[in-house]
């Protein structure tokens, strides 16, 4: 009989997210029912109305805490109108929930949904906590914005295989011979904290370079395994294809990823490998696979 492992993933959220919630677990259930049956994985989902119980002898986000949070091996947080709560130390009893998580070193996936409501609905106080929230937390790559429920379950769902897949075979990975640093040109380097902290799970470590100039500055003093690019930044709309040309011309074939908005368009794909690129993208999935693909190769 195989065995699996089996992780907790708490679920935390407002009051106005509540009806989102089943779908949260139908994602991780197909997570389960696909990857997790292929992988030996099992996540278990608890939140404070299933798994809660009644108990005195403390404030009722400290008996949370103890009773489901800190049994938590990550946690899905969402937020929508609401930011819920006040707890005696924290805003809300969510927010308490993720700041506790985090500083346990523990995965946080976040996530803030733009669904249209209307005005009147809209308690401005507690809305006016969210922005604040996000504004707190906005450098640090931590959430994403998602457009309706239906794109947060199948964001959900895609963002647990990338952070699982890093944890079972980062290890293995990160004891693969070559150089493992790669240099990430973005001029906007918080978008992709997230994609960078899967692949440091793998054993991969970075430079940031915000422009072209710097980078080639970079790669004057480093030696790199791998190149991933946007392409408009502040100084052009084409800039990564620069980027490219001018290390194409002075002979170096380094691995070249654009990771770019509609990269993965079948154009956009046609013409970066015309220009010399290994590859490009939108979709985290598949820069990350190519990132691996392309080390293992090299």
């Amino acid at each position: 009989m195989k065995m699996a492992k089996v992780y907790d993933l708490l679920i935390s959220c407002p009051g106005d997210v509540s009806q989102f919630v089943e779908m949260l677990e139908n994602a991780t259930s197909k997570f389960n029912n696909f990857y997790g049956r292929e992988n030996g994985i099992v996540l278990r989902t608890i939140s404070w109305t299933n798994n809660a119980f009644p108990q005195f002898g403390g404030h009722p986000q400290k008996i949370l805490d103890k009773q489901i949070v800190d049994k938590a091996d990550f946690a899905v947080a969402v937020f929508w109108t609401r930011f819920g709560t006040e707890t005696e130390d924290y805003g809300s009893g969510t927010e308490q929930e993720i700041e506790r998580m985090l500083n346990e070193g523990k995965q946080v996936f976040l996530y803030f949904l733009d669904k249209p409501v209307s005005p009147s609905k809209i308690d401005q106080g507690q809305y006016a906590k969210i922005q604040a929230f996000r504004e707190k937390h906005k450098n640090e790559g931590l959430f994403f914005t998602i457009p309706d429920e239906n794109a947060l379950a199948n964001i959900f769902r895609e963002h647990l295989e990338l952070y699982i897949d890093s944890i079972l075979h980062g290890v293995e990975f990160s004891k693969t011979r070559g150089n493992k640093l790669i240099l990430w040109v973005d001029d906007c380097p918080e978008n992709n904290v997230y994609v960078r902290n899967i692949l440091e799970n793998y054993g991969l470590k970075f430079d940031l370079a915000l422009s072209t100039e710097r980078a080639l500055n970079f790669m004057q003093n480093n030696t790199y395994s791998l190149i991933i690019s946007d392409m408009g930044r502040k100084e052009g709309p084409r800039e990564g294809y620069v980027l490219l040309k001018k290390i194409r011309d002075s002979g170096n074939n380094i691995p070249f990823v654009i990771f770019s908005s509609d990269g993965s368009r079948l154009e956009h794909r046609v013409e970066a490998e015309k220009n010399g690129a290994q590859g490009s993208t939108d979709t985290m999935p598949e820069v990350v696979d190519m990132v691996l693909k392309l080390l293992l190769n090299t």
